[in-house]
């Protein structure tokens, strides 16, 4: 199941955003792999959406069961799950230690190359 989440980025911390993805791949890279494991999460992506009203960060997320996965991060006391959480207060002001209560965004269309739906 694919999820996606799309945050707005805080006013001039576009670059702290920028360092967080690239610190995801580099030192804390074996934090990142061991977390998404543990959640069951089995691809990530972040990308940066640039907009009139402001940047956004957009992550697509496949996990058998991403409410679980995510109720799973938001509730972590994992060194790495807590680093993660601050950096994206950090960069975004939203904290997923505070589970969401807007609904996830709702799947409208998928193409699956393999003709699975």
């Amino acid at each position: 199941m694919g999820a996606s989440l799309v945050v707005p980025i805080l006013p001039g911390r576009t670059a702290d955003a920028r360092d967080f993805m690239r610190e995801l791949g580099t030192e804390h890279s074996t934090g990142y792999q061991r977390s998404e494991q543990r959640m069951g999460i089995v691809k990530e992506a972040w990308y940066l959406a640039p907009a009139p009203a402001g940047d956004h960060l957009v992550a697509y997320l496949e996990s058998p069961d991403f409410p679980a996965a995510l109720s799973a991060l938001s509730q972590s006391q994992d060194e790495f799950d807590r680093w993660f959480r601050q950096r994206l207060v950090d960069a975004t002001g939203v904290d997923l230690s505070i589970p969401p209560t807007a609904p996830l965004p709702e799947l409208l269309f998928s193409y699956p190359s393999d003709g699975r739906q």
